[in-house]
């Protein structure tokens, strides 16, 4: 019997537990990233207010600077945003894919589609809870 080969797809969700996954490394990311922007803009606005007496002065001193501050820190956290994303994508492509099958498979072993082991991936993150599934199935028998 040959086996039937399951392709992932790496640009999608697949369920809801992945993007319950990739929502949390979202929002971890993300808010940190305005906590420290507005961090930033608060020193800036402090350090040259308080170095500098004349509001005009200040206008044109400020203004610059907290542009080009701001462009650089969301620019870099923009970059690094990216970078987590893509990675906690490939990590949850690993979790949340393997555990869907590992429900289909069981569900049709509970209804007596199939028989035998479940077979995993290595690069699976759930191939050691497989594993004890197939060990259980052995004992059943």
């Amino acid at each position: 019997m040959k086996k039937e080969k399951e392709c992932r797809s790496y640009f999608c969700i697949a369920n809801r537990f992945q993007r319950k996954i990739l929502t949390l490394v979202f929002f971890s990311t993300v808010m940190p990233m305005l906590i420290s922007v507005v961090c930033i803009y608060y020193l800036i606005f402090n350090v040259i207010a308080g170095e500098l007496g004349i509001p005009e002065a200040i206008g044109y001193t400020l203004i610059p600077a907290a542009r080009k501050t701001a462009l650089i820190a969301v620019s870099g956290f923009s970059i690094s945003v990216f970078l987590i994303w893509i990675w906690a994508l490939r990590v949850s492509h690993k979790l949340a894919g393997p555990l869907e099958r590992l429900c289909r498979d069981l569900d049709e072993r509970l209804s007596g589609k199939k028989k035998g082991y479940i077979y995993f991936r290595k690069s699976d993150y759930l191939g050691i809870v497989v594993g004890r599934i197939n060990s259980l199935l052995d004992k059943v028998r």
